[in-house]
């Protein structure tokens, strides 16, 4: 892995917001509290966050106040990306999260924090790479030492 700049742009997948928001312990968790502090500078896009919303309203009820403070606190929400970022990742994401991947590419973030790790296949010259949430603590911790 090669070393990056603090803070480092992390676009957070739904699943890892998710993750974070009804646990307070765990590798999303962890990172959520990291972007909140300014270590890294969490991203999410509307579709993300209604995403989030729609889920953790129907199946975490009791979550919701929590990713309210994250969404508050800890990420930077974008618009979603135009059709113009779509067409830089057709085929590179299993079809339901080709405008996930277009939104971290917009967002200019060096990683997308995801537990679907397989659903993305972005090209290496994109300059994205897709990390499981202890991955990404991992990277940070290689790169701080």
């Amino acid at each position: 892995m090669t070393a990056f700049d603090f803070p480092v742009t992390v676009f957070f997948d739904s699943d890892a917001v998710i993750a974070g928001s009804a646990s307070s312990s765990g590798a999303s968790y962890l990172l959520l509290q990291l972007s909140e502090l300014g270590l890294i500078r969490g991203m999410v896009s509307e579709q993300v966050l209604e995403e989030c919303r729609r889920n953790i309203a129907a199946k975490l009820p009791a979550a919701l106040p929590i990713f309210n403070k994250v969404i508050e606190h800890a990420l930077v929400v974008q618009s979603n990306p135009s059709q113009r970022w779509l067409s830089k990742v057709a085929n590179q994401a299993h079809l339901k999260d080709i405008p996930i991947l277009a939104a971290a590419l917009k967002a200019k973030a060096l990683f997308l924090v995801t537990f679907n790790v397989k659903d993305y296949k972005p090209l290496a010259s994109l300059g994205i790479k897709i990390v499981q949430p202890g991955e990404m603590l991992q990277n940070i911790r290689e790169s701080l030492s």
